[in-house]
């Protein structure tokens, strides 16, 4: 019997490329399977897995008018070329992941009349998305509330590998971890964990790119913090300015995050759409700094608030963060902790991965 065959596309950050990793992880047996997408961050991660063909692409930068001048010019070959492939590979179906390079994907394969599949899964859309919205047969989102706003929107939840949903066995808040169960594979060198188990464990994530405003408020109070928590810190890559010492573990980066989100009491971190629908799947108190730069369209700021409405995070505003206003609101958030992980009673495990399968195999 021959195999249907899909295009995945979508790019710029991890956040984009990894939901497509694992569903194609799922459909590989099923379909034939190609990717478009820029040479940016998709191409490494992606090439190993499925045929791969770049295109063009250009992000709009907030605040540089003269910088995106050149968009349309960009996005009309961007277009012409992503059709040609289209064109070639005749796939009965295109899901989109969003960010960019998505765009021109999804305008060329509503020109063939190809099926497109998105997803959204910030509160917000982004540009991309709202324009995608138009072309697309489903959007699907990761917050319920969103459902119903156009016909084509559908709730599905976000996209979880099968590691992370067979990998969620949680922790009660308190809990101690023995040392002997922190593995030296979490991280890409050798290096393990040093955890005083009578203490809490805090994870900072700052996304998957770090966050030096996180970063540079939290290394001058981070001897009074290892007094009283352990401290798992993920710098982003080539901000590990401040070294591993008593309690404190500092990493660049980490592969296996399962793990690390089990032996957190709770997170402080960005409020990106990955790591917060991650944090929530994994019934994690949530102490949000959304990013507010103007090179941001407020969109960790929505998530973050939903989250916070629901009753599982606090919000530190990024303009009033310094490092003695983090420590403060550390020392707060971690004494109502119960209050915090009560109120994920009522929630459900939401992993969207199969509704979104269900949805690629009617075409």
């Amino acid at each position: 019997m021959k195999k249907k065959t899909i295009v995945f596309t979508g790019g710029g950050t991890l956040g984009h490329v990894m939901p497509n990793l694992y569903l194609i992880d799922e459909l590989k047996a099923d379909y034939d399977i190609f990717y478009i997408g820029s040479n940016g961050i998709e191409k490494d991660a992606v090439s190993k897995v499925a045929d791969f063909f770049p295109i063009p692409a250009i992000k709009l930068e907030r605040g540089k008018i003269f910088a995106n001048l050149k968009i349309p010019f960009v996005l009309i070959n961007s277009i012409f070329k992503a059709k040609k492939i289209l064109k070639n590979i005749a796939p009965d179906v295109v899901f989109s992941k969003g960010g960019y390079v998505a765009l021109p994907v999804c305008i060329a394969a509503k020109m063939l009349k190809i099926p497109i599949i998105a997803h959204e899964s910030d509160y917000s859309f982004g540009l991309a998305n709202k324009i995608i919205l138009k072309v697309c047969n489903t959007m699907c989102v990761n917050f319920k509330n969103l459902e119903g706003k156009n016909k084509k929107i559908v709730y599905t939840g976000p996209i979880f590998s099968r590691e992370f949903e067979n990998g969620t066995k949680n922790r009660n808040i308190g809990e101690s971890i023995s040392n002997k169960d922190i593995s030296n594979k979490i991280f890409n060198g050798s290096q393990s964990l040093n955890l005083d188990n009578n203490k809490p464990t805090i994870l900072f994530v700052g996304g998957s790119l770090g966050s030096k405003k996180i970063n540079d408020c939290l290394f001058p109070i981070v001897k009074d913090l290892i007094k009283n928590f352990n401290i798992i810190h993920l710098t982003g890559k080539g901000n590990n300015t401040l070294k591993s010492h008593d309690n404190y573990n500092a990493f660049e980066t980490s592969n296996d995050m399962v793990r690390l989100y089990n032996m957190a009491d709770f997170v402080v971190g960005r409020s990106g759409a990955g790591v917060s629908a991650e944090c929530f799947y994994k019934r994690l108190p949530m102490l949000l700094i959304p990013l507010e730069n103007k090179a941001s369209r407020g969109d960790q700021l929505l998530n973050a608030n939903y989250y916070n409405n629901l009753g599982v995070a606090e919000i530190v505003r990024e303009t009033a963060l310094t490092p003695t206003s983090l420590l403060a609101a550390i020392k707060d958030f971690n004494k109502n902790l119960s209050k915090y992980k009560s109120a994920y009673k009522s929630q459900p495990h939401i992993n969207g991965k199969q509704k979104i399968i269900e949805l690629i195999k009617k075409y």
